[in-house]
């Protein structure tokens, strides 16, 4: 299904990119950089991603991507400046880091991830940092934080961000056009939930999903981008 006017609006892990064991290794799809250059010059288009605009500038060096990092809590542009929108003192959350096996901290600036795919047992590793963060529970909610869970990562970031409030306020700065958001983690389900009968919507890969479309993987959403081109 194609739209006339279309604002693509792509999640970057496991939608241009194959999941890989750790953030940094996780490099684009072969011919992602040419779809993408070609799609920025034609159509309004942003990746909603996890990571920081600076991080997704080492492994996608597109100079002028729109690209909107941590989940929403900052915007800005590859090879530009970069703009916090919940700026949040995390000072006091780094004081008491937990000592889970397995589990590794990045750490965003804006928000804490602590990812534990690869851990020798990963039930145990999120068990472990499930009890860690309902000890800590009464600071999280001090320092106005929440928990995003993702594919084996939890994440500690400010409240009120969200990929559904990004899509959101994208959509608006680009009347007329239709979104079509593409997706493949438990942190696309907002924007899929407040898209919902507004535009297009794609879950990548398998499991249930508020998405009206689906992609079997990555080689899948590049071959329905090229059908813009």
């Amino acid at each position: 299904m194609r739209v006339e006017k279309p604002l693509f609006l792509l999640d970057y892990d496991g939608t241009l990119a194959p999941i890989a064991p750790r953030p940094e290794e996780a490099f684009p799809h072969p011919g992602a950089l040419e779809v993408l250059r070609a799609l920025m010059v034609r159509y309004p288009l942003y990746v909603i991603t996890g990571r920081r605009v600076e991080d997704l500038a080492r492994l996608l060096p597109l100079p002028g991507l729109r690209v909107v990092g941590g989940h929403g809590l900052e915007e800005g542009e590859i090879g530009g400046e970069s703009h916090p929108l919940f700026p949040v003192d995390l000072g006091p959350l780094r004081r008491v880091l937990p000592s889970c096996p397995g589990v590794w901290v990045e750490d965003k600036g804006f928000a804490l991830a602590f990812h534990y795919r690869g851990a020798e047992d990963e039930e145990r590793a999120r068990a472990c940092l499930e009890v860690w963060l309902a000890a800590h529970e009464d600071l999280l909610r001090g320092l106005g934080l929440e928990v995003l869970p993702g594919k084996k990562v939890l994440e500690v970031k400010p409240k009120g961000a969200s990929k559904g409030q990004a899509a959101l306020r994208l959509w608006a700065r680009y009347p007329g056009h239709t979104p079509i958001y593409i997706g493949d983690d438990a942190t696309d389900e907002t924007a899929f939930q407040v898209l919902k009968g507004k535009g297009l919507t794609f879950k990548v890969g398998p499991g249930p999903t508020l998405a009206e479309g689906r992609l079997e993987d990555v080689e899948a959403v590049l071959t329905y981008l090229k059908s813009y081109l």
